[in-house]
């Protein structure tokens, strides 16, 4: 073997080490959001419906009525929130994240399930 394949072998070592140590971590750095943004995002969103259906995987789409009018509407969430509590939400059921407010309430015959938005740090 020559100091030239050495060489290169060292330089790609390198250049995988620099990628996945320093460029990978701050570019995803950027990506993420801060905890302020985060819960002026959260505290952005509403939505009061009785539920009908419940549609998505990664995302949560809920479509039903407007509890005082009768109005069909839709409610959707392209985060991670909302969608992790997927499995407690079903028919029948109303979902309402007021705006202004860092929780939503889902409200069963009998049951008041409530999750507060807690962020993440970094």
């Amino acid at each position: 073997m020559n100091n030239y394949n050495v060489n290169k072998e060292m330089l790609g070592v390198a250049t995988v080490f620099v990628t996945i140590f320093v460029i990978v971590p701050a570019i995803s750095s950027y990506s993420k959001e801060d905890c302020k943004t985060a819960m002026e995002r959260v505290r952005k969103q509403k939505c009061k419906i009785r539920v009908e259906s419940i549609e998505g995987v990664r995302s949560l789409k809920l479509k039903g009525t407007i509890p005082e009018s009768i109005q069909p509407c839709e409610c959707s969430e392209d985060g991670k929130w909302w969608v992790s509590y997927k499995n407690e939400i079903d028919p029948g059921d109303y979902f309402i994240k007021n705006e202004g407010e860092s929780h939503f309430e889902i409200i069963k015959e009998d049951t008041l399930i409530r999750h507060e938005y807690i962020c993440s740090p970094k």
